[in-house]
């Protein structure tokens, strides 16, 4: 049995050594930084306070490239964390949610700490995000953001002047803003390098004359999302159709989408052959005359959303026979297409991800 026992028990094992405090900070600068990018901020803020080697690593900018500033951070972390701030490339800034009744929030405090975050660091910040700001006063420190790429404006009321200043924008959201027509037409026409558009819910805005600006001004143009109330005009769209390198184009039903598409969406087709994704929801005037033609130009579709069209199966099958990139269709809602039928089709074409409900 004892021999047994030695044959099995093998080579001796070494002890493990735990690394403990100590050890942690005699580790190289570059190392013990690229540890603290796995931490949370508040985490940091705690590790700064252990020791001094800590404490060092704690206010390396590379650490604060994503920044958020929320209006519910209290006043010693938003300042401890301001200071920190350098060199940041993507810029979050969050005010409490507020309707047109009522919001009785005071941003005084939260103001002065977003004034030196945008006033230190705006010229680095690549991407920048607002959330429901009603200042005036905040929304001209944009002009500090001179390479700015990607601006995100949610629930935002203002005059947006400052906006016209700037020309480096690739990518534009905004989303349920009071907007001015004349602003958006003017931002549109001041970047010509944008390549991405969405527009969603917003007051004011008139997508058939932004339709225009893009055509005119916007050749790089790849991607665009209209979600907007104004009515849709076919010959506004139309001039999309100039735009030959727009990979997406989505059309969400608004209550002005009720309009004859008349042959836009052919012209569409015929001008941006190379598209990859197309949703048009919610537009019952389109039906199969109107969808089948555009499958034959757009042969690398890859995604196509069709929900509410009035279509039947034909356009259904259609699409999978002459899409070979297609890999999601989904025309939910399509009141003349039957489940069982879609049901035949998902399993003639296994490959194609069409969802039943």
């Amino acid at each position: 049995m004892e021999q047994e026992n030695q044959h099995t028990e093998g080579p001796p094992r070494k002890k493990s050594r735990r690394l403990v405090g100590h050890d942690l900070t005699s580790l190289p600068y570059d190392i013990l930084v690229n540890i603290f990018k796995h931490l949370d901020l508040k985490t940091i803020g705690v590790c700064a306070t252990l020791c001094s080697t800590f404490n060092n690593v704690s206010k390396d900018s590379s650490l604060y490239q994503k920044v958020t500033l929320k209006y519910n951070m209290n006043k010693e972390f938003l300042e401890s964390f301001v200071s920190k701030i350098s060199y940041p490339k993507e810029l979050c800034i969050e005010y409490k949610y507020f309707d047109n009744h009522s919001d009785n929030e005071d941003y005084s405090e939260f103001d002065k700490y977003v004034r030196i975050a945008l006033t230190k660091c705006g010229e680095h910040v690549q991407s920048l995000k607002i959330d429901s700001c009603r200042s005036d006063d905040i929304l001209l420190l944009l002009s500090e953001c001179t390479n700015l790429k990607e601006l995100t404006l949610y629930r935002c009321k203002s005059s947006f002047q400052t906006l016209t200043s700037i020309s480096t924008l690739k990518t534009i959201k905004c989303i349920s803003c009071h907007f001015p027509q004349k602003i958006a037409s003017e931002v549109i026409k001041n970047n010509h390098a944008l390549r991405k558009l969405h527009l969603s819910d917003n007051t004011n805005v008139n997508v058939n004359e932004i339709c225009e600006n893009l055509s005119r001004s916007n050749e790089q143009m790849r991607d665009i999302f209209f979600s907007e109330r104004k009515k849709l005009r076919a010959k506004s769209l139309r001039t999309l159709g100039r735009l030959a390198k727009l990979r997406s184009l989505a059309l969400v039903s608004g209550t002005g989408f009720e309009c004859d598409p008349e042959d836009s969406l052919e012209q569409i087709a015929a001008g941006c052959s190379k598209l990859e994704r197309l949703v048009i929801y919610g537009w019952k005037e389109i039906n199969d005359d109107n969808l089948i033609p555009i499958l034959h130009m757009c042969t690398q579709l890859r995604e196509l959303d069709l929900r509410g069209l009035n279509i039947t199966i034909r356009s259904c099958r259609e699409a999978a026979l002459s899409l070979p990139s297609l890999r999601l269709m989904d025309v939910i809602k399509c009141h003349r297409v039957k489940k069982s039928q879609l049901a035949k089709l998902k399993q003639d074409f296994s490959e194609i991800d069409i969802p039943l409900e």
